[in-house]
């Protein structure tokens, strides 16, 4: 530069460098060229000019308590139309009403930082504005503190008004405070809204359809190709029409072998039916269409799969795998599901449970209402060993776990013994603190039957059952009596030999039979015969073969629960999911 300087000065012409730019410069440059921002700037003008006229700002506040916390809501809203929104958590416990006067303390902050005069508030808090306009007292402390200092934060403001809103006119705030509340431990500083202009699943255009329909038009004929290249008539065709036999030796015998049951015509393949005309055979796609149409077209019964396989052969159409694919065609149908008819088998095999020595389990029962016997009795509560099928049963008034737990007491531990497990279905007496209380202090073990398998329950049940039909059959007209009946009931079942172990729970239970009133009345050989000294033999004899005669009627039990689990299982229609 300094040489263009002393070359044009020769010539009496002056070198002055370029001074820097203004910013005055380039406003004047950018206003002179982009004449579309002078509206912009006469609407910033005109807004300034509304803003000394018009300095209302709009405030709405609402706040949220629940048991996650307290949140507050603050949607503040400037005289240009500028939206401030906030969303305050708090770190402390507040009630519904001192949230809302949080959230209206925390607004009023809010619009004295931003140098407002005037405000005009709203809340959907009805007793918040009563009690700042005076139509409502405040007479709790706490309300009386926070109302003071609203009352204190107005005094600061030229112009104040609070209005009470609908909740549904106040959702933007409460949207605020509910956010506050949920997310109050939560690291998000700010949270973006987006927005979604057209929903994820939409419908295609036409183009896109088309698009779709070409490319699902290739796929299909690639695949058919590819699937006509693999065909299980393949090996049958090329052997029939050129003689051609697959590499494999085995395969070529096998192909060789089974073509004899087939015949190509006019380049169709079709099976020799024994029953019948030629069958054509079919594959792949084909194979799906006649059986929707054997199965709910127009023709179609929706019947089940091996009609459908029948139905589909007597029509003239073959391919090996006919039967089964039928049968899953069958099922796959979304009609015949929802329409089939309800199937009455078990859907779970029976899984027997066997007690190995007596009195070690129990299953417990109420059986009621009966009619009203004397005493105004109309309970029973029946309890019955697994392995001797002994009962022990008592009529009651009401059956609460105080019953239970005496009756327990009284006719089970204090007779037999500890027990190791009760089993009984879901009743609140049963499954009472006091009763489970008690079982867990004598160590037993308290197993409840679910309502989606009540049979878990089942010696229980088969036992009420004996027993009523008893009570009915020896009462016939006076049902009331069936209390004073009870003690004999027992007694009949106790001394009648049962299915399941040969023997009666009284021989089970003591080591020999009992004697019963007919024995009295026409003396038997046992009962009139024997002297007292043989008599004390023979239960000596008896109590020394006790455990062989419950080792046997153990092995009946066994024996006949695989006959019973085998008879239940012939109906069992497993559904597997």
């Amino acid at each position: 530069m300094s040489k263009w300087a002393i070359t044009l000065s020769s010539y009496d012409i002056t070198y002055q460098p370029r001074t820097a730019i203004k910013s005055q410069a380039l406003a004047d440059f950018v206003a002179d060229f982009s004449p579309t921002l002078e509206a912009i700037a006469q609407t910033e003008v005109s807004m300034l000019e509304v803003n000394t006229t018009n300095s209302k700002w709009i405030l709405h506040v609402d706040g949220s308590s629940n048991f996650r916390g307290a949140g507050l809501g603050v949607l503040l809203k400037s005289p240009q139309g500028d939206i401030i929104a906030r969303a305050i958590s708090c770190d402390f416990k507040a009630t519904n009403n001192e949230a809302e006067y949080e959230a209206l303390l925390a607004g009023l902050t809010l619009a004295k930082d931003l140098k407002a005069t005037e405000v005009e508030a709203y809340s959907d808090s009805l007793l918040i504005v009563s009690q700042i306009k005076g139509e409502f007292a405040a007479k709790d402390s706490k309300m009386t503190a926070y109302l003071d200092a609203v009352q204190s934060k107005v005094k600061l403001f030229d112009k104040f008004d609070i209005f009470q809103i609908p909740r549904d006119q106040n959702t933007q705030a409460d949207a605020l405070a509910n956010i506050g509340s949920a997310m109050r431990k939560s690291g998000f500083k700010s949270i973006p809204i987006v927005h979604l202009s057209a929903p994820a699943v939409h419908k295609a255009t036409t183009a896109d359809k088309v698009n779709d329909i070409a490319t699902d038009v290739n796929d299909i004929d690639v695949s058919n190709a590819a699937t006509a290249s693999t065909s299980w008539q393949t090996p049958f065709i090329q052997y029939l029409k050129d003689g051609i036999l697959p590499e494999d030796r085995l395969q070529a015998r096998k192909v060789r072998f089974r073509a004899s049951m087939y015949v190509l015509l006019d380049g169709i393949l079709f099976w020799k039916s024994i029953a019948g005309p030629y069958l054509r055979c079919l594959d792949g796609d084909e194979c799906r269409q006649v059986l929707q149409e054997m199965h709910d077209g127009c023709c179609g019964n929706h019947s089940g799969g091996r009609s459908l396989s029948n139905r589909t052969l007597r029509m003239g159409y073959y391919w090996p795998t006919l039967r089964q694919d039928a049968v899953e065609y069958a099922k796959k149908c979304d009609a015949c599901q929802r329409h089939a008819a309800m199937s009455h088998k078990h859907a779970e095999r029976l899984h027997p449970t066997i007690t190995p020595w007596p009195f070690m389990s129990w299953g417990m029962d109420i059986v009621g209402k009966l009619p009203q016997a004397p005493g105004q009795k109309v309970f029973m509560l029946a309890l019955t060993d697994y392995f001797s099928k002994w009962i022990e049963a008592d009529s009651f008034t009401q059956v609460r776990d105080k019953e239970v737990i005496t009756f327990i007491w009284r006719n089970i531990i204090c007779r037999f013994g500890v027990p190791s497990e009760i089993i009984c279905d879901n009743g609140s007496q049963f499954i009472s603190t006091p009763t489970r209380n008690f079982l867990a202090k004598w160590n037993i073990q308290l197993s409840t039957a679910t309502p989606r398998y009540p049979q878990t329950n089942g010696q229980a049940e088969s036992s009420n059952k004996s027993i009523l039909k008893v009570i009915k059959r020896r009462l016939k007209a006076a049902k009331g009596k069936w209390a004073e009946e009870l003690p004999s009931i027992l007694w009949a079942n106790r001394t009648t030999p049962r299915t399941a172990t040969g023997q009666t729970p009284f021989s089970l239970v003591y080591g020999c039979e009992a004697v019963l009133p007919p024995e009295v009345r026409v003396p038997t050989s046992r009962y009139g015969l024997l002297t007292p000294d043989r008599n004390d033999e023979e239960l000596s004899h008896d109590i020394v073969t006790s455990e062989e005669l419950r080792e046997a009627a153990f092995v009946r039990m066994a024996s006949q629960q695989q006959i019973v689990t085998r008879s239940f299982n012939k109906n069992v229609k497993a559904k597997n999911i």
